[in-house]
Order: C-alpha cells, then sequence, then structure tokens
C-alpha cells in the first residue's frame, strides 16, 4: 500500500464522524450534502468524498453574507467562541476556545522550537488571524510570544536584542528586511543578536532567499496554511517538500471538476477539518500543489505536498495576503476621476512590491490629491500601502489585464 492510500484510509474514520457531526449539528453544510444528493451514510470509502462538490472561497463569503456571520456551519453557540477574525472578502473565522486551535504547535515543533524560545511573531494582530492563530500554538509550546506584527522595525529590532529573542514567525521577506535594517545601524546579526531559527509562511520561499538567510545563521523552516483552515503543510529537518498534517484531511483536486488527480499531477490543495465547531469541509484553497509519495527519511508517516506552484483563478497574494480583482474594482469605482488601472506585482531584495498604473479622465489640475486619496482608498479597501503612477492612454491599452505578477521565485 502506498502512502497516499494509507494516508487516505486512516484518515477515513475521522472523515466520516466530520462529516456526521456537520451534517447534524450545521444546517450550512446539510444543505450542501443534500443539493448533491448525500447522507452520511453514503461516505463508504474515502472516494466517495468526492461526490460533494468542493466549496470555494466564493462559495463560502455568498453562504455567509446569506446567512451570517458563518453562513450556517456554525456547530456551537457563538458566545463558545474565543475570537472571530476578519478576512478580506471579508470571510469571517471562528477561533474555538481549545489549546493550540489552529494546529501549528506540531510544525514549530518540526522547525525546532523548544520550551523557553522566545519568540518575535511578525504576523498581523488586527482582524486577520494569524499573528493569534501562532501565539496560541506557542503556549502549547512554553514559548513565550512579543507580539510585533507588521511595521516599526526599529522597536522590533530593539526588542531582538534587549528581550534575547531566538526564534521568529512572518513572512521569509520580512525577516530578511529586518536583519538588513539591523546590519545597516551596524549590528553583527550573529554576534549582536541571539536569532537562530524561524518558521515562515503566506509567501513562497525560493532558495536564494532561503540561502539569504541561512547567511544570518538562521535555521529557517517553512509551512503552509490558510487563515479559514489554520496549518496544511510544514517541513522537517529534511526541507524536501511539506508534511500535510495528521489532524486535517488534505486532498489534490482537479479544479475543474473536484476529483482527486493521480498521483504525480498538479491539482488543487482541498481540505477537510475535524473541527468540533466549524463545519469546513471539502474546502478548496485555490493554490496548487503535487503530491511525493516517497517516504522521509524523518519518519513521519503523512504524505508531503511539494511547495504551492501557483493558484486557481485570478487571485495572487502579495506579501502574505490575497489581492483580488474584484476587490480592485470595488476601490476604483469610487472614483469617477479614474478612467482605467493596472495593479502590477514586482519583487526587490526579496520584499513584494505593489504598483498601480492610472489613466485619469481629462486633464485634473491636484492629480497629488487625487494620487494621495487613490493611496488611501488602496491602504484601506485592500490593506496594502502601494505606490500610484499615472500613465497616458496610450500606454494602457482597453485589453490590458487588470492584475499582472512580474515576479521569479528563483
Amino acid at each position: 500500500m502506498d502512502l497516499l492510500t494509507a494516508y487516505q484510509e486512516q484518515q477515513f474514520p475521522r472523515i466520516y464522524k466530520a462529516v456526521q457531526r456537520a451534517h447534524r449539528n450545521a444546517p450550512g453544510f446539510r444543505a450542501r450534502m443534500e443539493a448533491a444528493g448525500l447522507r452520511p451514510r453514503d461516505l463508504r470509502t474515502p472516494a466517495d468524498l468526492s461526490r460533494l462538490p468542493v466549496l470555494r472561497k466564493d462559495d463560502l463569503l455568498q453562504r455567509q453574507q446569506a446567512d451570517p456571520p458563518f453562513g450556517g456551519m456554525l456547530m456551537v453557540p457563538i458566545e463558545h467562541l474565543r475570537r472571530i477574525f476578519q478576512s478580506p472578502g471579508p470571510l469571517y473565522e471562528p477561533e474555538l476556545g481549545v489549546p493550540d486551535p489552529w494546529r501549528w504547535a506540531p510544525a514549530l515543533r518540526a522547525a525546532g522550537f523548544e520550551p523557553g524560545d522566545r519568540v518575535l511573531i511578525a504576523f498581523s494582530y488586527h482582524l486577520t488571524p494569524a499573528g493569534a492563530m501562532f501565539e496560541e500554538a506557542l503556549k502549547v509550546l512554553g514559548c513565550p510570544a512579543v507580539p510585533g506584527g507588521i511595521g516599526q522595525q526599529d522597536l522590533q529590532l530593539q526588542a531582538l536584542r534587549a528581550l534575547g529573542i531566538t526564534a521568529y514567525i512572518g513572512l521569509p521577506s520580512y525577516l530578511y528586511n529586518l536583519l538588513e535594517r539591523a546590519r545597516a545601524a551596524g549590528w553583527d546579526p550573529q554576534r549582536d543578536l541571539k536569532l537562530r531559527k524561524a518558521f515562515v509562511t503566506a509567501e513562497p520561499l525560493p532558495p536564494s532567499l532561503r540561502q539569504d538567510l541561512q547567511h544570518f545563521g538562521l535555521t529557517v523552516r517553512q509551512g503552509y496554511g490558510t487563515a479559514e483552515s489554520g496549518c496544511l503543510g510544514y517541513e522537517c529537518e529534511h526541507e524536501d517538500g511539506l508534511h500535510v498534517p495528521e489532524d486535517a484531511y488534505v486532498e489534490l483536486c482537479d479544479p475543474q471538476t473536484g476529483e482527486p488527480v493521480p498521483s504525480g499531477e498538479i491539482g488543487e490543495i482541498v481540505v477537510t477539518l475535524f473541527h468540533p465547531a466549524y463545519a469546513l469541509i471539502r474546502f478548496g484553497t485555490g493554490d496548487l500543489s503535487r503530491w511525493s509519495l516517497e517516504p522521509c527519511a524523518c519518519g513521519r508517516p503523512t504524505p508531503r505536498l511539494m511547495g504551492i506552484l501557483g493558484r486557481v483563478g485570478e487571485a495572487v497574494k502579495v506579501r502574505g495576503m490575497f489581492l483580488h480583482p474584484r476587490q480592485m474594482e470595488a476601490v476604483f469605482a469610487r472614483f469617477p476621476e479614474v478612467q482605467a488601472y493596472q495593479a502590477i506585482v514586482d519583487r526587490e531584495a526579496h520584499v513584494d512590491r505593489l504598483t498601480f498604473r492610472v489613466v485619469l479622465r481629462g486633464s485634473p489640475v491636484d492629480t497629488e490629491s487625487i494620487r494621495a486619496r487613490l493611496q488611501e482608498a488602496i491602504r484601506e479597501g485592500l490593506r496594502f500601502q502601494a505606490e500610484v503612477i499615472f500613465i497616458p492612454p496610450e500606454e494602457l491599452p482597453p485589453e490590458s489585464p487588470r492584475l499582472v505578477d512580474l515576479r521569479r521565485w528563483e
């Protein structure tokens, strides 16, 4: 029996229990089952799960809007939740008051995090779950957390030194920028800081960036997850793919049919959670990967995802957050002065850069005022800092794409 088949059969009893519980307690999930002509007893093998259509992010958003706040998929009274998060969309994610609810502790252990490590978390603590989800995992490990968030890097550098911080969680590009800032200030990061390990996620970790971070004396491991589902994969010490967790079920499926793809082919990452409070079953993340079925030398029994190999649809991830053309339309629709626009995503010194090329109607007098209002609207509506440049109409033909990604992950 190959590794993937063994994983599927091992997980099936938990899948079936999750489907039964959700069908009984979540009216939104029960409606999904009924629309597919299914009852829990119709699921007899792991392959039968594919009879339930994949739940897309757009579907989840529509369900939450029609039946707020969780689309009929919450299985406990809302008062039983510890936190409720809001991600771009907006989508709402519940956090139950249990240890490590987003299941990142095994990933951090695999990255070498140990009791007593002092950890800087450089993810946002504002509305979105990333900062809090990792802090909950650190509580389980016995590691004090410094909630750094994004920005105020000079203060974060002071904290790194004064508190003897040994580990980092956040974007790899942000860590590189932070250490370069330390070096520009005259510090030797290996001599003046105790930082020795990092767990990075939410954006690609190309080999060149990993090597640059290792030159600072760091061990760098990466993971993969989403705001809706928490941990879905992590590296071990062999750094050869992402072990899927044992406390969730991960499939790779054809984005058109929802059927699992044959071994070795690229498919969309689709997750079923064994969540006691939230019926997130066959949720399509929109990310693409393929399986490695060779046993890992570390001995972990789960198959591995061989990185994130692209996206389904139009959205792209910039600085760890999704940017979608429809979100941009909502922002620019508020500006009658704008005739056309295009978003350009590129990358310099391992840091994503977002630029909007904008064509204005007529010849407005106060372009700097328009630029300032556009940048503020982008910051508020899209949650991105972006440069706005004005261009003549001939530089942006009508058939031009709204979103262009020029990044190369090398």
